[in-house]
C-alpha cells in the first residue's frame, strides 16, 4: 500500500507535469535526511508520468520522438546547420515530456566566494553532458532560436536560405581560386603570369579562411565549455570591477535556453530541466540570498523550461535571510522574502504511520537485503 509520503510526492509530481514554466517550488520539510528520499520519490513519479505520456503520444502522433544519438546526431547537426526550427501548432499540442534532473548540493560549493556561480555552472555542465559537447558547440556558431509559425502551418523546419547561399558562394570562390591557381602553376605558357597566381591564391585563401574561421569557432566552443567560461570570469583578479559580468553570464544562459528550445522541436517533445537545490540551510546567510537571486535571474526569461525545487527547512532558511542585507524594504520579514522567490510552496506534513513503518524497515534491513531489493527491481 502507498504511504503518506508516496501520496504527497505523487501529487507534487503530477502538479509539476502540468504547471507552466519557469517555476520555483518550495519543497518544505523539517528533516534533512527525509528530504532526499522524498526528492527521489518525486523524481521516480515524474519519470513514470513522462513514460505514460510518451506512450500516449505515440498513439496520437504518427511521427515518433527522436533523440540526438547515432543517426539522430547526424540529423540534428544537418538541421542545425541549414534549417531554422519553427514552433508549430502541432508542436504546442504535444503532451509528451522529457525531464532532465539536476541535483545541486549547495554544501559542495559552500567554500566558493560566489555560490550562485556554482548553480549556473552546474546547470550548464549537466546540459552539455546530457546532449553532448559537439551539438552544443555547433549551436553556438550556427544555431538559431525557434520562431513561432504564422498560421496553422505544420512545417517545423525552414531552410536557411542566407546560410546556404553564403556557403555555396564560399565553396564556389574556393573552387575558382584553386582552379586559377592550378592553371597558373601547371598549364604551359601561363606559368610566367605572376598576377594570375596572386589572384588565384588570394581568392582561395580568402574563401578558405572564412570556412576555417567557422570551424575554429566550433572547435573553440568544443574545448572551452560554458562552465569554464564562467569559472574563468569568477577567478579573474578584476572580478569585482567587471560591471558586465552578469550580462555575460546571462548571455551564456540565453544560448542554453535557445539550444533547449531547438532540441524541443528536434526531439518532438517538451523539455523540462528540473534543478533540485539541497543543503542550502547549511550555508552562510549571504550565500543563501545569492542563490535565491541567481534563481530569480534564471527565471527572468518567460520561456525558460526550468523547474527549481528548493528543498529547504523554512525554520532554518528564514533566520539566515533575516541576517542579510537583502531584507531592506521588507520589514526584516524572511518569510515575505522567501514567498517572493517561491511561486509554488509545497509543505510536507509530519511522517505518517505507514511511512514510519517503511522507514523503520529500511533502517533494520541488512546490506544484503538492500542489495537483493536493488537487483530484483532491476530485473523487473
Amino acid at each position: 500500500a502507498p504511504t503518506e509520503d508516496d501520496i504527497y510526492c505523487r501529487c507534487l509530481s503530477q502538479t509539476l507535469c502540468h504547471t507552466a514554466t519557469p517555476v520555483t517550488v518550495g519543497f518544505y520539510a523539517p528533516c534533512g535526511h527525509r528530504l532526499y528520499s522524498l526528492l527521489d520519490k518525486v523524481t521516480d513519479f515524474m519519470k513514470e508520468e513522462a513514460a505514460e505520456r510518451e506512450a500516449a503520444e505515440l498513439q496520437r502522433d504518427p511521427q515518433p520522438p527522436r533523440s540526438p544519438e547515432g543517426w539522430g546526431l547526424l540529423q540534428a547537426l544537418w538541421l542545425l546547420a541549414f534549417y531554422e526550427p519553427v514552433v508549430t501548432e502541432g508542436h504546442l499540442r504535444r503532451k509528451n515530456m522529457e525531464f532532465l534532473f539536476i541535483r545541486f548540493s549547495a554544501w559542495e560549493y559552500a567554500g566558493c566566494d560566489k555560490l550562485w556561480a556554482g548553480l549556473v555552472t552546474t546547470l550548464c555542465d549537466n546540459v552539455r553532458r546530457h546532449y553532448g559537447a559537439l551539438l552544443l558547440s555547433v549551436f553556438h556558431v550556427m544555431g538559431t532560436r525557434p520562431r513561432v509559425a504564422t498560421g496553422f502551418s505544420q512545417r517545423e523546419w525552414k531552410l536557411k536560405t542566407g546560410t546556404v547561399l553564403k556557403l555555396a558562394g564560399l565553396l564556389l570562390l574556393l573552387a575558382v581560386g584553386i582552379t586559377i591557381l592550378l592553371v597558373a602553376l601547371l598549364v604551359p605558357g601561363v606559368k610566367e603570369h605572376r598576377a594570375l597566381k596572386a589572384v588565384g591564391g588570394a581568392v582561395a585563401s580568402l574563401s578558405g579562411s572564412s570556412l576555417a574561421l567557422g570551424a575554429l569557432s566550433v572547435l573553440k566552443n568544443l574545448l572551452v565549455s560554458e562552465k569554464k567560461k564562467i569559472e574563468r570570469l569568477t577567478n579573474s583578479d578584476r572580478f569585482a570591477g567587471q560591471l558586465g559580468f552578469m550580462s555575460k553570464v546571462r548571455g551564456e544562459v540565453e544560448v542554453l535556453l535557445d539550444f533547449l528550445a531547438f532540441m524541443e522541436v528536434f526531439e518532438r517533445r517538451r523539455l523540462r530541466v528540473v534543478l533540485e537545490i539541497t543543503s542550502l540551510d547549511v550555508c552562510y546567510p549571504e550565500k543563501v540570498a545569492g542563490v535565491l537571486n541567481a534563481v530569480n535571474t534564471l527565471l527572468s526569461d518567460a520561456a525558460a523550461p526550468f523547474i527549481f525545487i528548493l528543498a529547504v527547512d523554512p525554520s532554518v532558511i528564514v533566520p539566515c535571510l533575516e541576517q542579510t542585507g537583502c531584507m531592506k524594504g521588507l520589514a526584516d520579514n524572511g518569510y515575505l522574502y522567501l514567498n517572493r522567490s517561491v511561486s509554488l510552496p509545497f509543505s510536507i506534513p509530519a511522517l505518517g504511520w505507514r511511512s514510519r513503518l517503511r522507514a523503520l524497515d529500511a533502517a533494520l534491513s541488512t546490506r544484503e537485503d538492500l542489495a537483493y531489493r536493488v537487483i530484483a527491481a532491476n530485473v523487473e
